[in-house]
């Protein structure tokens, strides 16, 4: 079923309730489960409820992404006292508006903000569906050898490519729970390219997902055939079709945060290295699709040093300013993406104000007490504001990993491992 539904209300308590009510009915008309539909309302619930006085009206769209829910919360003014969203300051929270807010951020799966025409805001909050567990189904024996160019596979294809990759711990968590998989497939979130055999079996994957603006990470290969040239020529045709189909695409470049054993390297850049828990590390990859025209990176002093090395080496045309502080005094918000089966956290800028070090370094503090082994932090250099979380990150003890290279703006990831 399209879904699609918007209301507008007004901010405060007395509407929360109408505003819930809304977002569970149109949830569970288009297909929700009712766990989900429930969690959708209350996120509304709290954040109509905590939403300041001078917000104004309220909009609030749902779209359904297939593989997940996204509750849209539209703001008509920017400058809001949303500092709640963020977990750190969950010891701080001392009225019901600070504890709603903070409430609807840990609901959320993942939750962003973006900047709206004449000054607005908005929040996103995506709820993922849940995926029954699904039966083992390990690949047969004597699969292979590949037969012909790497293809955009149909549906049984690809889940049993899926199937086959989860039962031996291939290719990552993008390889993962087929019907997932599929709907994110289908709603335009991954791409796929799968090698066949003679017999119409597939015999590895390589996937693509939206990473920042313009650029797209690759996951895998996923590889089904044991050691040898065999196993080698697979990895290099499913990079071959996946080049292949992002011709024309408007796609920048390509991004592997954990190249496996197998992927080709030629080609790719080496642009900085991540720790891992167990005290190695592992390469970050990039390769340029298209020629970068040169930009602005937004540099505080407390990167500037390796910020300017990293560029000069990867022979990027950056003009490197330090920014002005926030204009809002405090506030300040980071968002959190957590994988808790792997012991990592990835922090993300949401609200950017003066506090915003201080907020920086409490979320890393949070996590570290909850015992994450691997915490990771994402700056877009193209945003000067975010550089304001950054003396906060370097003092907690995170230090640069990579530079990503976006002509819009460099992503710096910063990373800890313990």
């Amino acid at each position: 079923m399209s879904l699609d539904p918007r209301a507008q209300l007004p901010a405060g308590p007395r509407h929360a309730g109408i505003g819930a009510g809304f977002i569970r009915d149109c949830a569970l008309a288009g297909g929700a489960e009712e766990r989900l539909a429930n969690r959708l309302a209350l996120i509304a619930e709290e954040v109509l409820g905590a939403a300041p006085a001078n917000a104004g009206l309220v909009g609030l769209t749902l779209s359904d992404r297939r593989h997940a829910m996204r509750l849209s919360v539209d703001f008509t003014a920017a400058d809001l006292d949303l500092a709640g969203l963020d977990q750190s300051r969950r010891g701080d929270a001392e009225d019901a508006e600070e504890i709603g807010l903070y409430l609807a951020a840990r609901l959320a799966d993942r939750l962003t903000t973006e900047p709206l025409d004449r000054g607005g805001l908005r929040l996103g909050f995506d709820v993922g569906r849940a995926y029954p567990p699904q039966a083992a189904a390990t690949a047969p024996e004597a699969l292979g050898p590949i037969s012909g160019a790497a293809v955009d596979p149909d549906d049984a294809t690809l889940a049993l490519l899926v199937q086959w990759a989860e039962a031996a711990e291939l290719g990552g968590p993008a390889f993962r729970l087929a019907p997932r998989v599929l709907d994110q497939r289908a709603q335009g979130d991954l791409f796929a390219r799968v090698a066949l055999d003679a017999r119409k079996r597939p015999v590895g994957g390589l996937f693509w997902q939206p990473f920042g603006r313009r650029l797209m990470e690759l996951s895998g290969p996923a590889l089904l055939l044991p050691d040898g040239a065999d196993r080698a020529a697979v990895a290099e045709a499913l990079l071959e079709a996946a080049l292949a189909g992002l011709v024309r695409k408007k796609i920048q470049g390509l991004v592997v945060l954990e190249p496996s054993p197998d992927m080709p390297r030629q080609g790719f850049e080496t642009v900085g290295q991540l720790p891992a828990a167990d005290g190695t590390t592992w390469p970050v990859l990039f390769r340029a699709l298209e020629e970068d025209p040169g930009g602005i990176s937004w540099v505080p002093p407390v990167l500037a040093d390796w910020v300017t090395a990293a560029t000069r080496r990867l022979a990027l045309g950056r003009d490197i300013e330090e920014p002005a502080r926030p204009k809002r005094a405090t506030g300040a918000a980071m968002a959190a993406e957590t994988d808790r089966a792997r012991g990592r956290v990835t922090l993300r800028s949401l609200i950017a104000a003066g506090d915003a070090a201080a907020v920086a370094a409490g979320n890393v503090a949070l996590f570290r007490d909850q015992g994450f082994s691997e915490i990771r932090a994402i700056l877009d250099l193209g945003k000067p504001d975010q550089a304001a979380f950054a003396e906060g990150l370097v003092k907690a003890g995170l230090s640069p990993a990579a530079l990503i290279p976006d002509a819009a703006g460099d992503l710096l990831l910063l990373a800890a491992a313990e």
